[in-house]
């Protein structure tokens, strides 16, 4: 290996090159914008789900309620009240990116007589949305970082209600 190559190397390990986060103020967010707003609309999930504050990294902690008060009646003399609690517990949000290649020649884009963006972005939306509601429902191509899924979670709770009973 020839000696520029390897100092390029070595300042690629020590972080001298422009990654996302640096460049970020140059990357315009109107196409991700549009193609996040459309995979909401396509995604069962995010559309049921609550909006969350925009994350400032790709890993964040929130407490969440952990365990809920429960209530009694009061039967006989002399009317013995019992005691609840309620306890929070501090979960993670791991952000994982989700995206796809769309190679289209610039010779048929040129050659095409209509928006061919305009044909693939839907498609893309739909299969965002697909992806997203596969992963946090049933565990499809979920990411390893994320916790069990929610029809996981709920079998492993035996919280399971089978239809018809």
């Amino acid at each position: 290996m020839n000696k520029n190559k390897k100092m390029n190397l070595q300042r690629f390990a020590e972080g001298n090159y422009i990654g996302s986060k640096d460049a970020s103020a140059l990357i315009p967010e109107q196409v991700s914008e549009q193609i996040m707003q459309s995979a909401i609309q396509n995604s069962v999930v995010l559309q049921l789900g609550r909006k969350l504050q925009n994350m400032t990294s790709n890993r964040t902690s929130m407490p969440v309620l952990d365990m809920l008060p429960v209530a009694y009646f009061v039967s006989g003399e002399p009317g013995v009240k019992k005691t609840t609690k309620q306890a929070w517990d501090k979960k993670f949000i791991t952000a994982e990116e989700i995206a796809v290649i769309v190679p289209i020649p610039e010779a048929v884009l040129d050659d095409a007589e209509y928006d061919i963006w305009a044909e693939v972005k839907p498609r893309v939306t739909e299969a965002f949305g697909k992806v997203i509601d596969g992963a946090i429902l049933f565990d499809v191509d979920k990411p390893s970082t994320w916790r069990d899924g929610v029809v996981t979670t709920a079998t492993k709770a035996q919280s399971v209600v089978t239809l018809g009973a």
